[in-house]
């Protein structure tokens, strides 16, 4: 592969991983609630985003051409999955508001090495990428021609280890910047309503992706 065709992968991939879309809302949403938050639901988007890449290149996208009906029933899957994590993000904002507030409680205690990455922040960020299905088919048309065969294992694994750094580097510096202290003060506040648009963005997508399936 030239240094050329390198390139334009690259170009192609950080065109697509910087793009507006449930992945950035999720990121921008569980940041302000905390930069461990916002930095674990990065990692869990960068782990979905891996997933479709293997899966991209083990040759899963072709099956899908081949078998349409796959695609359909992923597509359907995804958006049951964005819609029901929309819903659950509107219970808790419902319950949110319905609750008083509860009196001042001393700081917890510091996280221990186990706990760094909440996991429910990772598996929101990676449920919310792997709800998006249409990434494989993006992944298997756009990037795997890239990777033809004359393209030896060990550039392969090379290239597609720094498609994973730059997704990496992208959603963790997103987390990083929204979770800061300047950007918290002054955004921080505006949290419960960022929850309620994040989930009804996340129920409007996923009925959309239901039905565009159907269609």
């Amino acid at each position: 592969m030239t240094a050329a065709a390198v390139t334009a992968l690259f170009a192609v991939w950080v065109v697509a991983v910087i793009s507006p879309g449930p992945d950035v809302v999720v990121v921008l949403q569980r940041s302000l609630a905390g930069r461990r938050q916002g930095v674990a639901t990065a990692v869990g988007i960068v782990a979905g985003l891996s997933v479709w890449l293997v899966a991209a290149f083990a040759g899963v996208a072709a099956l899908v051409r081949v078998y349409p009906q796959v695609m359909v029933a992923l597509q359907v899957a995804g958006g049951l999955l964005l819609a029901t994590l929309g819903v659950l993000g509107l219970r808790g904002w419902w319950r949110s508001r319905a609750t008083p507030p509860a009196p001042a409680q001393p700081a917890p205690p510091a996280p221990s090495a186990h706990d760094l990455l909440p996991r429910a922040d990772f598996m929101r960020g990676l449920l919310t990428n792997l709800a998006n299905p249409k990434a494989l088919v993006f992944f298997g048309a756009v990037l795997t021609p890239f990777l033809s065969g004359e393209v030896s294992v060990v550039a392969s694994v090379g290239i597609v280890a720094g498609l994973i750094a730059v997704a990496l580097a992208w959603f963790g510096g997103l987390a990083l910047v929204a979770s800061h202290r300047v950007v918290n003060e002054r955004v921080g506040r505006l949290l419960p309503w960022v929850d309620l648009v994040a989930s009804v963005l996340f129920v409007g997508v996923g009925v959309a992706f239901v039905v565009a399936a159907l269609a």
